[in-house]
């Protein structure tokens, strides 16, 4: 007799295998808000859209050097085609078999060859069919123009380089932003433990204090100033709370997610990077997104002054052109249509064009001096670009030095405060200090710890800055 398992027995494997997949929590390390917000950004998606674009325009400018091939056909009904005249048989006149007697050909002896009429029968001079066609096929090749095709594709592809130059930026714009609402999350979670911890010292100081009141021994200006920095405490936790929940949309707004608090597993960094000036300003020379762009404006300007000046007056421009025509009528259906009908007929043109201007009012001449305004531009733009650089390398480096510097103030503060309350504590467990004493010691190490908690922000955001000043993550 086979042994019948009870049913709860048969899943227990299954629900011991699918129990630790379901214990299993969603974490959100900072590397993967950057890979999420790239590419669920908007703006991102853009950007490359422009980036297509710009490949499909320069494509296009491509073409332009190429044979260019037209093909027109028409098909016409005429309603009352003209129905031309008739020549009757012999109205042209007759060949006849006898010669005249003063003719060196002539023969006494008649010779039976008979006559000829013109035209030996009738025939319609004139007369058209009701349908008519026409079929032609052109083709234009540039031959020489100046160069103006030429730096136009250049041009074209100047845009590329640029629409890709602003994808990049737009790129660094996002990760800097997921950075901020990153830490935001943490700043205002962490921020809203220590006071929630503050707020109950606060609200146990603010009861202490109406019981010394009920009892006479203090008057109501102390109660109610401990009442008031409760309420102080309360309403930065409700900050806190609010900018909690604004940084967590926001995270999950540029990922694309629904992150939980506890999802955030990158914390605050612990080491500061070493930062070597030097080479951060030559990194940044070599990536930086505004100093790119300024070279491609650069070169833009150099191109559209040479697209300009291929423009000039008295610059003619040389182009070849074929074209095959093919006309004639035919009725329809095409039953009895075939190529040597002689109301079909064809045409090859071959053209060599010249195109030339000889005078605009001097608008070409503008053009250019505009053209090498603009280069002029662009050239102190690239000059000032590249002197902005260094300096924003080191006001990015001057900012994270000191942030730096201010959270080893502040933890060294902590450090302080947190040893104080702890002396506090024992001490009030031995008798020797008061509660007044050890609730002022655990509000000074908890504003401590804010102080410390906000200088690891700060830092955390100029170490961003130098990051998207550069291209990379430090």
């Amino acid at each position: 007799m086979a042994l019948k398992l009870p049913r709860c027995l048969v899943l227990l494997p299954l629900l011991c295998v699918a129990l630790p997949v379901m214990a299993q929590t969603t974490v959100l390390t900072l590397e993967d808000a950057y890979t999420l917000a790239r590419k669920s950004s908007e703006a991102v998606h853009a950007r490359e859209l422009a980036v297509e674009r710009s490949r499909s325009a320069l494509e296009e400018a491509g073409s332009r050097a190429l044979p260019h091939v037209d093909l027109q056909a028409s098909a016409s009904y005429l309603v009352h085609p003209p129905q031309g005249y008739t020549v009757g048989a012999g109205t042209l006149g007759t060949l006849s078999s006898e010669i005249p007697a003063n003719s060196p050909l002539h023969n006494p002896v008649p010779i039976p060859l008979g006559s000829f009429a013109i035209p030996p029968q009738d025939f319609n001079v004139g007369a058209q069919l009701h349908n008519y066609f026409t079929a032609t096929a052109s083709l234009s090749q540039p031959i020489f123009t100046w160069g103006k095709i030429r730096n136009a594709i250049d041009l074209a592809s100047l845009d590329v380089v640029s629409a890709g130059t602003d994808l990049i930026a737009q790129q660094r714009d996002i990760d800097r932003e997921v950075h901020r609402a990153y830490f935001g999350v943490l700043l205002a979670r962490d921020s809203e433990t220590v006071l929630k911890r503050i707020r109950d010292t606060a609200a146990e100081i603010a009861a202490d204090r109406q019981n010394a009141f009920d009892q006479g021994t203090i008057n109501r200006e102390t109660v109610l100033e401990a009442q008031a920095n409760l309420a102080s405490i309360e309403a930065k936790l409700s900050e806190a709370e609010q900018s909690e929940a604004t940084a967590l949309e926001s995270l999950g707004l540029l990922t694309g997610t629904e992150p939980k608090v506890e999802d955030l597993v990158t914390g605050f960094r612990t080491q500061f990077p070493v930062l070597d000036e030097p080479s951060l300003r030559a990194k940044a020379r070599a990536s930086s997104t505004a100093l790119a762009a300024s070279r491609t404006r650069m070169s833009q300007a150099g191109k559209k002054l040479a697209v300009e000046k291929g423009g000039e007056l008295l610059r003619p421009d040389f182009s070849l052109g074929l074209q095959l025509g093919f006309l004639g009528q035919e009725d329809l259906p095409f039953s009895a249509w075939s190529w040597n009908n002689t109301t079909w007929d064809w045409d090859l043109v071959i053209s060599l064009g010249v195109k030339m201007s000889v005078f605009d009012g001097l608008a070409s001449l503008q053009r250019v001096r505009q053209a090498e305004k603009d280069l002029e531009m662009a050239g102190t733009g690239l000059s000032l670009d590249e002197k902005r650089v260094g300096l924003d390398v080191r006001k990015a480096v001057d900012a994270a030095v000191k942030a730096d510097s201010d959270v080893r103030e502040k933890q060294a503060r902590a450090d302080y405060t947190e040893e104080r309350l702890r002396n506090a504590r024992s001490a009030l467990e031995s008798g020797t200090a008061s509660r007044d004493e050890e609730h002022a010691a655990d509000i000074q190490a908890g504003s401590a710890e804010l102080d410390l908690l906000f200088a690891r922000f700060s830092r955390e955001e100029a170490l961003a800055d130098i990051a998207h000043l550069i291209g990379e993550r430090i």
